[in-house]
């Protein structure tokens, strides 16, 4: 009986959290569309990031636009406004897929990684 209190204690924090949770597309782009254009931008920012990010890379983002070198991190506003409206036009077919997913399938159709080394 101490074993099994035991075990249910040490599970009861990954219980607790449960499975994490990939974020809908529809949901995405409507809680996008409640937001500030900057906030909604900021949003796509931080999840291209996030897919760019050398440790789980799904996409290939340039270091320069039009002869600009940037920081890493430093989205141009284009790159953002195209992601923004093929998420919403994606939403017709796809609204229920993985927001990353889709985003990927945007970015790579620009910047495929092979291209990019």
């Amino acid at each position: 009986m101490v074993t099994l209190m035991a075990t249910l204690l040490a599970a009861a924090p990954v219980a607790l959290a449960g499975p994490a949770r990939a974020e809908a597309l529809y949901e995405f782009v409507s809680h996008c569309r409640g937001e500030q254009l900057g906030r909604c931008y900021d949003s796509i920012g931080e999840r291209l990031n996030s897919l760019n990010a050398r440790a789980r890379k799904r996409i290939c983002l340039p270091q320069s636009y039009g002869g600009i070198t940037l920081e890493d991190g430093v989205i141009p506003v284009s790159l953002l406004e195209h992601v923004r409206i093929e998420l919403s036009a994606a939403c017709f077919g796809k609204a229920g897929a993985n927001v990353d997913d889709v985003m990927a399938d945007i970015v790579n159709g620009i910047y495929p990684c092979a291209a990019h080394g």
